[in-house]
C-alpha cells in the first residue's frame, strides 16, 4: 500500500530521467553488436572456416550475437515501456497518473491544515484537542469538524488507493519488461545448463498445480497434458488435430475461411501453399476456445493443396513452439484460468525451467484430412 507520506514525496520525474539514461544503453549495445557483427561474425562466415571447429565456431558466435539482440531487445523494450505505458499511453494512466494523484494528495493536505487538521505519514487525517467537549457550542463545532474530517479521510482514502494500483500495475510491468537476475534468459534457449534452486522447485510445483487443476476442475485435458508435457522434460513434438481445433476455436476457423477466401480462391489451377499466419482462440467464444487458449494462446497455420476448375483441395496445418515467455518478449503473467486467485505465475520464472532441467520447451504440429472448397 502507498503511504501518504511516499506519494507527497514521490520523484515522478525521475522515471524520465531513467528512461533517458536507458536510451544511451542502448546506442551502446547497438555499437558493440555492429562492432562485433562486422568484426568477428562476418569475418568468420566469410572465412568459410570448414570442418567441425569452424562450425562450433561460427555457432557459438551466432549465439553470442544472438544473446546481444535480446538484451538490446529488452532495453528497448524497457526505454518504451518508460516512455509510454509509464507515461499513460498504454496501461493504466502510469506515471502523469502518479502525478495527479501528487496533486490531489497536496490539495488535500492543504485543505487538511486550513481546517485546523494534519495528515499523518500513513494517511490518517488528525484532528486538534478539544478542550471542553461538554460545552454545547464547543460540541457542535467538534461534530462539523468531525464531519469535515471524514470527507477529506475518504477523498483520501481514494487517492491513496488508485496511487497502490498504479504503483502495483507499474511494478509488475517493469518485471516482466526487463526480469530479474532470477530469470534473466534471451532466445538463446539451452536445456538443462544450470542447476535448480529452491525457487526454481517452488514454480515447477505451482505449474503442476496448474496441470491438475486444468485436468480435475476446468476438464480441460489438452491444456493439462501440454503443460505436464512442458514439465515432463523430454521435449518430444506433440501432435494436434486442426479439424478438431477449427471445430472448437471459432476465431481459428474464421480465420481459416478467410485465407481461403482472399488467398486462395481465384488461383490458377495448380498447387499453392499460403504464407504462415498468427491466430489465436478468444476465451470470449466459449469454454472449448478457453482451453485452447490456455492450451497454446497464440499458433500459426497455413494452407497447403491445389486448385483444379474451380474447386480447392487442401489440408490445414499448424504449428507452435510451446515455450514461456522471456524477458525480452514483454508476454505478461500467466493468470486468470490458472485458478485460485492467489495464483500469479512470472512467465519468464516458468521459462527458466527449461534452463534449469525442471521443464523443457517442444514443438507443436499438426496437419488436417483434405478438406475440398468450391470457390
Amino acid at each position: 500500500m502507498v503511504t501518504f507520506h511516499q506519494l507527497i514525496e514521490l520523484d515522478a520525474h525521475a522515471l524520465e530521467t531513467f528512461a533517458d539514461s536507458w536510451n544511451a544503453i542502448h546506442r551502446k549495445i547497438k555499437d558493440a553488436r555492429t562492432e562485433f557483427h562486422d568484426g568477428v561474425v562476418l569475418k568468420l562466415h566469410q572465412d568459410h572456416w570448414q570442418g567441425e571447429a569452424g562450425e562450433r565456431a561460427q555457432a557459438y558466435c551466432d549465439r553470442v550475437q544472438l544473446d546481444i539482440d535480446a538484451l538490446d531487445q529488452e532495453v528497448r523494450g524497457l526505454r518504451d515501456f518508460l516512455d509510454q505505458e509509464a507515461d499513460g499511453a498504454k496501461g493504466t494512466s502510469g506515471t502523469k497518473g502518479l502525478k495527479e494523484l501528487q496533486r490531489k494528495a497536496r490539495q488535500l493536505q492543504q485543505e487538511a491544515l486550513e481546517n485546523g487538521m494534519t495528515i499523518s505519514a500513513d494517511g490518517q487525517i488528525e484532528m486538534c484537542v478539544v478542550d471542553n467537549p461538554d460545552d454545547p457550542e464547543v460540541h457542535e463545532n467538534y461534530e462539523q469538524h468531525q464531519h469535515t474530517a471524514d470527507s477529506l479521510q475518504e477523498r483520501l482514502n481514494q487517492v491513496l488507493g488508485q496511487a497502490a494500483e498504479e504503483d502495483e500495475w507499474l511494478a509488475k510491468s517493469l518485471k516482466v519488461v526487463f526480469g530479474t537476475a532470477h530469470n534473466f534468459e534471451s532466445e538463446n534457449r539451452r536445456f538443462n545448463i544450470d542447476k535448480p534452486d529452491a525457487e526454481d522447485h517452488k514454480v515447477r510445483n505451482q505449474l503442476n498445480n496448474v496441470a491438475a487443476y486444468f485436468a480435475t476442475v476446468k476438464d480441460w485435458p489438452t491444456a493439462a497434458g501440454l503443460v505436464q508435457h512442458y514439465l515432463d522434460g523430454s521435449g518430444k513434438t506433440v501432435e494436434v488435430e486442426p479439424q478438431t481445433m477449427m471445430d472448437q476455436i471459432p476465431a481459428f476457423r474464421s480465420g481459416v475461411d478467410e485465407t481461403l477466401r482472399k488467398d486462395v480462391h481465384g488461383r490458377p489451377d495448380g498447387p499453392f501453399t499460403t504464407d504462415w499466419k498468427s491466430t489465436a482462440p478468444n476465451p470470449a467464444d466459449g469454454d472449448s476456445s478457453s482451453e485452447w487458449y490456455y492450451a497454446l494462446n497464440h499458433f500459426q497455420y497455413r494452407l497447403t493443396g491445389y486448385v483444379h476448375d474451380g474447386e480447392v483441395t487442401y489440408r490445414v496445418e499448424v504449428q507452435k513452439r510451446y515455450d514461456w515467455g522471456v524477458p525480452s518478449e514483454h508476454r505478461a503473467n500467466a493468470t486468470g484460468g490458472w485458478g485460485p486467485a492467489s495464483m500469479n505465475l512470472e512467465q519468464a520464472d516458468i521459462a527458466h525451467l527449461n534452463t534449469v532441467g525442471l521443464g523443457r520447451d517442444f514443438g507443436v504440429v499438426g496437419t488436417s484430412d483434405e478438406i475440398t472448397s468450391c470457390a
